[in-house]
């Protein structure tokens, strides 16, 4: 089973390499291509391992987001994409269940391709940080900069980051699986079938019957999935404000992450993470239930 698995997960690679290539590279290359023609500017740079760690953090934040945005954008289409490129029939024959071909597509755009863009934007910092410092203070800025603290203060959040990715996937599962498992039932009608189906009956709900259960619902799962990357999102902040104000020495991110972890772990004894777990769990079953029809 885990040799099949791990033939599906290729399959992934190999079908999407090139989107994800350009959407992991491009832009860091694209930024430092440009860099040294550019101007960087407002940067103080009296404390300047808080603001190495700063443009780290937002050089790989950068290239997640893209990475993400773009794997969410293509979730409605991997519903049915074997339909639509005449490949199911193959795909049928091989020695590999519904459930495995399925679980395979969505472990790899919900997970293992956002996880490769924060280490990839991670590896690509270690060449943004260094060229932004010397484009806005010198090779004297640059040299003040102790670069192996950066990097010691940088992979504690690095991971924390990492853990956030696989607990926000758990938070968004049911939103992901009821897009996929819509347009997988009704084609190009299923987004704004869903849309509509959450919005009319959210409305209704909430002023005919003074319910607000579908809200209360939507906002829980998003709460979760935000608290997931930072259960407490201004203690970094405060942190760097400290390091900045004072001294290097109370950048303490190793604690910081620990202790963040830690509460995004126990965040999920929630009755709304068990509730939509179930919700995405059915919303896998329609999905291998359309799947195996289309033979």
């Amino acid at each position: 089973m885990t040799s099949r698995f791990n033939t599906l997960l290729l399959r992934e690679w190999m079908q999407h390499k090139r989107g994800w290539l350009i959407t992991l590279l491009l832009p860091p290359l694209l930024f430092l291509a440009i860099l040294p023609f550019g101007n960087v500017e407002g940067m103080p740079l009296d404390h300047p391992l808080p603001m190495a760690l700063l443009i780290v953090m937002i050089s790989s934040a950068a290239v997640f987001g893209i990475s993400y945005a773009s794997a969410m954008f293509q979730l409605s289409g991997l519903a049915r994409r074997d339909n639509q490129d005449r490949s199911i029939e193959f795909w049928l024959s091989l020695p590999a269940s519904h459930s495995e071909s399925i679980g395979a597509t969505v472990l790899t755009h919900t997970v293992l391709v956002p996880l490769a863009a924060l280490v990839v934007g991670f590896g690509f910092s270690a060449l943004i940080a260094p060229g932004v410092i010397a484009k806005q203070g010198g090779m004297a800025a640059l040299a003040s900069v102790p670069w192996s603290s950066v990097m010691v203060a940088a992979v504690p959040l690095l991971l924390r980051a990492l853990l956030g990715v696989v607990l926000m996937s758990l938070w968004l599962a049911p939103l992901m699986l009821m897009l996929m498992a819509a347009s997988a039932w009704l084609k190009r009608w299923g987004l704004p079938a869903l849309a509509l189906t959450l919005g009319v009956g959210g409305v209704i709900l909430d002023k005919v019957y003074g319910l607000r259960i579908v809200w209360d619902l939507l906002d829980a799962q998003i709460k979760g999935a935000s608290l997931a990357l930072f259960a407490d999102p201004s203690g970094l902040p405060a942190q760097l404000r400290d390091a900045r104000l004072g001294s290097d020495e109370k950048l303490d991110t190793a604690a910081w992450a620990l202790h963040d972890g830690l509460s995004a772990l126990q965040a999920l004894a929630s009755p709304h993470l068990l509730g939509g777990l179930l919700v995405a769990a059915g919303c896998f079953a329609l999905l291998v239930l359309k799947r195996s029809r289309s033979n």
